[in-house]
C-alpha cells in the first residue's frame, strides 16, 4: 500500500481520493499551511446514480513517508504550492501533476530536480456538488506518463489503482498532453470571453474563429515534431465540442465567477512554442490578450 499525498482538494482531487481508497491505497488531502487537521468525510456519486462514503485526513502538511504527491491544483497555483511544501517533500517523492495546460512540469524539476516527476490528463467529468457530494458525471480516460528518467520505473503504477479501470500508462505523454492542449485553447478562451456553453462554439458566429484558432496550432504541432496534421485535430476539437455541447468551460466558470485563469498555461503556453519557432499565431493571441485584459479588469 502506498502513500499519497493530494494537493488540491477540488472535484478532481476528491475523485482521485475515492479511487485510491477503492485501490487499497492510504490518501490524505494537503491543505493550506495554517489548516488544523482534520478528518474530512465525503459522498462520492458514481455514474449509475450510487453513493459511498468516503473519510480521509486532512492537513497543512504532508503526512510521514509520502510516496507519492498527487497536485490537482490549477496550474498557477502549482509552484507557489509546491514552494511552500519545498522543505517536506523529500527525494524518495514522486510528484504527479494532473491539471489543464501545460508548463509546469518544467517549473517544478527546477526545484525538485532529483525527484521523480510525473505528468498526466484525464477525461473523466467531476462535479463538486457541494464541499461533502463528489459527483461523478462523465467516463473518461486517464493518461500517465513519466517527464522525466526517474518517473519511468512507475510505469506499472495502473495495478496499484486497479479502481480506475480507464487509467494508462504513456511512455510519450507529451503528445495526450499536447492534444488536451489544442482542445483546451479551440473551446476554453471563446468561451470564457462570450460566456457560453461549450456547444454554441459551434454556431455560425463562432465556429469560424474555432478554424483560425485549430488552424494555427497545427502549424504549432507541425515544427514541434507532433503527429496530427490540421484535419485531425480540427476533428478531436469537433468532436470535444459536440459531445460536451451543454457543459461549461473550467476558464468560462473562471471568468464568472471573477477569479484568475489558468491562460498562461493554456494559450499562453502555445504563444511561447509558436514564438520560439517564429510562427505567428494572430488568432491565439488576440484571444489571449483579451482573457489577461478581463483578468486585470481593463475590460
Amino acid at each position: 500500500m502506498a502513500n499519497w499525498n493530494i494537493l488540491g482538494a477540488g472535484a478532481i482531487g476528491h475523485f482521485f481520493a475515492e479511487k485510491l481508497l477503492k485501490s487499497g491505497q492510504h490518501a490524505a488531502f494537503v491543505l493550506r499551511p495554517e489548516s488544523e487537521p482534520h478528518i474530512r468525510s465525503f459522498n462520492f456519486e458514481n455514474l449509475a446514480a450510487e453513493n459511498t462514503s468516503n473519510t480521509v485526513m486532512a492537513q497543512g502538511k504532508l503526512t510521514p513517508k509520502c510516496d507519492f504527491l498527487l497536485v490537482t491544483l490549477k496550474a498557477q497555483d502549482v509552484l507557489p504550492a509546491l514552494t511552500l511544501l519545498q522543505s517536506q517533500i523529500d527525494k524518495h517523492c514522486c510528484i504527479v501533476l494532473l491539471h489543464n495546460g501545460m508548463g509546469t512540469a518544467e517549473q517544478t524539476e527546477k526545484l525538485f530536480p532529483r525527484n521523480a516527476i510525473m505528468v498526466g490528463t484525464t477525461s473523466n467529468g467531476v462535479l463538486k456538488v457541494s464541499d461533502d457530494h463528489i459527483r461523478h458525471t462523465g467516463a473518461g480516460v486517464t493518461w500517465l506518463g513519466p517527464f522525466n528518467n526517474q518517473a519511468k520505473r512507475y510505469k506499472d503504477i495502473a495495478t496499484q489503482l486497479s479502481a480506475l479501470e480507464e487509467l494508462t500508462w504513456c511512455d510519450d505523454i507529451r503528445e495526450k498532453l499536447w492534444l488536451k492542449l489544442v482542445i483546451n485553447c479551440a473551446i476554453n478562451p471563446l468561451t470564457a470571453i462570450h460566456q457560453c456553453q461549450n456547444g454554441e462554439l459551434a454556431s455560425s458566429s463562432l465556429y469560424p474563429q474555432v478554424v483560425k484558432i485549430v488552424q494555427e496550432l497545427a502549424l504549432v504541432c507541425e515544427k514541434a515534431r507532433l503527429p496530427w496534421p490540421y484535419a485531425e485535430l480540427q476533428a478531436q476539437v469537433d468532436n470535444v465540442i459536440a459531445r460536451t455541447a451543454e457543459n461549461f468551460s473550467s476558464m468560462h466558470q473562471d471568468r464568472l465567477f471573477n477569479r484568475q485563469t489558468e491562460i498562461d498555461f493554456i494559450t499562453g503556453y502555445v504563444l511561447k512554442v509558436a514564438n520560439a519557432y517564429s510562427i505567428p499565431v494572430p488568432t491565439n493571441q488576440a484571444l489571449f490578450e483579451q482573457i489577461k485584459q478581463q483578468e486585470t479588469g481593463l475590460v
